[in-house]
């Protein structure tokens, strides 16, 4: 009987064991499950469902408690939505990275590809007042802008120059009805429209007196819009505006060479314009001196100058010198305004000068000389302008209209015929989208009245059309 008790025992024993291994061989295969399926939870986690915080060990991440699988279950992977793509994206370009702990980060620095480029949409001199404020108030904040908001919104930056001071403020100290005032609420319309910057050396900044203008930069900055070429010392009138678009840094700074009495100027401790006079004059040989210093601080300068003649299509001689003097000194794309018309566009050194880019909205005198106009679209890289492609546009009603070549084909191709008129002497051509080419200069033709035929043997068609 104790023989039997004892093999009894033993055969229960050995059960026992037998039923541990085996529980510790399934629980082992379940482990390893889980594992895999934490695994893959783990890597396909929504970046923006987790807080990346560089303090937290990112590598000791545990499944929550709550979580099961099975043989048959999948780990679910859930599509972002487009929020959670721009997150993705922006992690995967380098801007916000959180390595595990322990790894040592090896990515290179971000780097723009070797083509990056920008576009640059120009507008000309702009001023809400008065019957265009009106027109805004009574149609919507968004009016006068309606027709090329999609064109300013879509460009990386977009400027225009303001000609006119920002407040509710102060008595018009130019004669009667030259005077220009824009309300503050109207920059809503700027911002809407995808107004970068505005540039503020012109000859009506200070229009509403000396709290006006500094009105004009506190409201400018409520709303969120950069501003160059004037302001609350010479420093920052001089100064230079750079926003950075795909790795190339592009600059803007500006002056104004229209007269203004002298409390207009900025100074050392004075709010005003940046003012240039001659060339040789002292003042503007400090600000090509402050251009040549922007030239190493940015890929591409731009650099605004207020000059030139009212109400003509033709460059003035100190047009001439002035834009050139600041190509001379370090700028890329010189863009004048004053004139209110469209002039020449001329590359000098191979960089080019827009001489007048005329008005976009601003009260006129004649639709056919101020009231076409165009935006000006460039295209720049890290060497400088690329290409150009002009809008056409006619001022009418209080707001702006972008001309269809087909529905609007009159005016449309009397701009592009304009355009060319006077850009062709300067080697420069518009085809009937808008897109510069390059004109051929024709030689002048020799008179012949007094001389002999001339004889040659070339064929027929190498010579051009004389």
């Amino acid at each position: 009987m104790i023989e039997i008790r004892q093999r009894i025992a033993v055969i229960a024993v050995c059960a026992v064991a037998i039923v541990i291994a085996l529980t510790v061989g399934m629980g082992m295969g379940i482990g390893k499950e889980l594992n895999i399926g934490m695994e893959s939870d783990f890597e396909t986690v929504d970046s923006t469902d987790a807080t990346l915080d560089p303090s937290v060990d990112t590598g000791s991440v545990t499944a929550p408690s709550s979580q099961t699988t099975s043989d048959t279950t999948q780990p679910q992977v859930t599509t972002p939505e487009a929020s959670e793509t721009e997150a993705v994206t922006q992690l995967t370009a380098g801007e916000t990275t959180t390595q595990p702990s322990g790894a040592e980060p090896d990515l290179p620095d971000p780097q723009p590809p070797t083509d990056a480029t920008a576009r640059i949409c120009l507008g000309g001199d702009t001023s809400i007042d008065t019957e265009f404020a009106d027109a805004a108030y009574k149609w919507g904040i968004n009016y006068p802008w309606k027709e090329v908001i999609e064109i300013f919104s879509s460009a990386d930056i977009s400027v225009v120059n303001l000609e006119t001071c920002v407040s509710n403020r102060g008595e018009s100290e130019k004669r009667e009805g030259y005077g220009f005032r824009t309300p503050p609420d109207m920059l809503e319309g700027f911002v809407n429209a995808g107004i970068d910057l505005v540039n503020l050396a012109n000859n009506h900044t200070r229009d509403f007196g000396y709290d006006a203008l500094l009105d004009t930069f506190a409201h400018l900055g409520e709303y969120g819009i950069g501003y160059f070429g004037a302001g609350n010392d010479i420093t920052e009138a001089q100064g230079l505006a750079i926003k950075e678009v795909n790795g190339i840094k592009i600059g803007f700074t500006g002056c104004n060479y229209v007269w203004l009495a002298d409390d207009c100027a900025a100074d050392v401790d004075h709010a005003g314009v940046n003012m240039v006079y001659g060339i040789s004059d002292e003042r503007t040989q400090a600000y090509l001196a402050k251009v040549r210093e922007y030239d190493s601080q940015c890929d591409v300068l731009i650099t605004f100058m207020h000059c030139g003649t009212e109400e003509v299509f033709d460059v003035n001689s100190y047009q001439e010198r002035l834009s050139r003097a600041l190509i001379d000194n370090g700028a890329d794309i010189v863009v004048g305004a004053h004139p209110h018309t469209l002039q020449p566009i001329e590359f000098y050194n191979g960089k080019p000068i827009f001489y007048s880019i005329g008005n976009l909205i601003f009260w006129h005198i004649d639709d056919d000389l101020d009231g076409l106009t165009c935006i000006f679209d460039i295209t720049v890289d890290k060497n400088g302008f690329s290409s150009l492609k002009v809008y056409p546009l006619f001022i009418k009603n209080y707001k702006v209209y972008l001309l269809d070549k087909e529905e609007d084909s009159q005016r449309y191709y009397q701009i592009i015929e304009l355009m060319n008129s006077l850009c062709n002497p300067y080697g420069i051509a518009f085809d009937d989208d808008g897109n510069m080419t390059e004109y051929v200069l024709q030689p002048e033709p020799e008179d012949t009245a007094m001389a002999e035929p001339a004889v040659t043997t070339v064929p027929q068609g190498e010579l051009g059309q004389g």
